[in-house]
């Protein structure tokens, strides 16, 4: 008997199986998030896995274009799989226009990227996330980050911290130093600034042509501080931007808070679509982002033409899930009942269907295993009671009930259950 090769019984790399320990877990964490989004008066939306090409490339910018699952279907359409779940929001709002304003959507659905599989890497993954769409209010951008340092500590990451950058600061400070044609290589070389060496950031921007001495610079600027402190910076590149971030820090300040808030330029996030504020959240010692967004006041335009405002975020659940270390949940079953022959059938499954209306899980033996074996087969799978019905039982009306946690045995009146 030989079967499958070894590499086709695991899933395709970069995915996952997820077993009821796990998905358990994975549940749990999807209630937890939920139950944040929808406090906040978010819904629910949902949309296909597979999207035109075409839409999902429209602003996604080549890096990501490059992580696309991009295939043709059978009427030879080029289609791929979404690759988050902003851009499908944003296609379903275009069609959507007298939807009112703002919309608060949330989601919690797999999405997929073609990137290298590593540790906190999938290709397909799982993201939870909110999308506020319609307004430009510095309270929306409080809102957001509201949710977002909500969700966190739902969840479990008490110890964590957003940092925050605005894509117009960044390119205020390149109009000041005269680098605004070198945008797209500074923006490439700020991306890496968490991940790489000084000396190798440098080099990506020297590479495209920044001189050093302004490439050294750029570094130094992107430095790291408290976001109230971050005020007067962004005055002085631009006296709206700074008065719009002064709001922002008061809103947040009342509603969660600045502790957990930094102002950091060197966060600019990878998508071509982020117009404005932009952030990402890490939790502990966890080393990758668990989180991040901003806001795509321009994307909307692309699909229906009327330009509105529009921001979010994304979690990459596993991610969270490895940070708070919330690997598995068990979930044991309530009651196993077992049964020595057919003539106590009708019994068990009249028992069975009165459990499960009351709410509790059960199995009723198969008639394949004896009474040690059942006995050791509920033990290995987490079982709390073990029902058996025998003859003597069905003659005096009562079924006999082992408590699992307690070591306890005792009987009770079948009408009783």
């Amino acid at each position: 008997m030989s079967g499958l090769p070894d590499h086709l019984r695991r899933p395709p790399r970069g995915m996952r199986d997820w077993l009821p320990p796990q998905f358990y877990a994975l549940r749990h964490m999807e209630d937890v998030l939920s139950r944040v989004a929808e406090s906040f008066g978010y819904r629910r939306v949902e949309t296909p896995v597979v999207e035109h090409f075409e839409v999902l490339a429209k602003k996604a910018g080549q890096e990501v274009i490059n992580e696309i699952y991009y295939f043709k279907d059978k009427a030879g359409r080029d289609l791929g799989l979404r690759f988050d779940m902003t851009v499908p929001v944003a296609r379903v709002l275009s069609y959507s226009l007298d939807m009112p304003r703002p919309v608060r959507w949330y989601y919690f659905t797999k999405v997929f990227r073609y990137d290298e599989p590593q540790h906190g890497r999938y290709r397909e993954f799982y993201q939870f996330g909110i999308e506020l769409v319609g307004s430009a209010s510095p309270r929306a951008d409080a809102e957001v980050l509201q949710v977002l340092a909500e969700s966190l500590t739902t969840a479990g990451a008490a110890d964590y911290v957003v940092k925050i950058n605005d894509r117009r600061a960044v390119d205020k400070m390149l109009e000041t130093l005269g680098l605004s044609a070198y945008r797209d290589v500074v923006y490439r070389a700020l991306d890496k600034k968490l991940k790489l060496p000084r000396e190798e950031v440098v080099a990506i921007m020297t590479s495209g042509g920044v001189p050093r001495d302004k490439a050294e610079k750029i570094y130094d600027m992107s430095s790291e501080v408290a976001l109230q402190d971050a005020v007067d910076l962004l005055a002085g590149l631009d006296q709206n931007l700074g008065a719009h971030y002064a709001k922002l820090v008061k809103y947040l300040d009342v509603s969660t808070g600045l502790g957990r808030f930094r102002f950091d330029m060197s966060i600019v996030r990878g998508l071509d679509y982020y117009t404005g504020i932009v952030f990402e959240a890490f939790a502990g010692e966890y080393r990758l982002a668990v989180g991040g967004g901003g806001r795509y006041d321009d994307l909307l335009e692309l699909y229906s033409g009327i330009k509105t405002p529009a921001l979010g975020f994304a979690i990459g659940v596993e991610r969270l899930m490895e940070a708070v270390g919330l690997h598995s949940v068990e979930k044991p079953l309530d009651y196993y009942i077992y049964i020595f022959d057919d003539e106590a059938y009708p019994q068990a499954v009249a028992v069975a269907k009165k459990l499960r209306s009351a709410g509790f899980s059960v199995a009723v033996e198969l008639g394949e295993k004896s009474l040690k074996d059942a006995f050791e087969y509920i033990l290995k799978i987490g079982t709390r009671y073990l029902i058996i019905i025998g003859k003597k039982e069905l003659e005096r009306g009562v079924v006999k009930i082992r408590d699992l946690q307690r070591r306890e045995e005792y009987e009770r009146p079948i009408n009783e259950l």
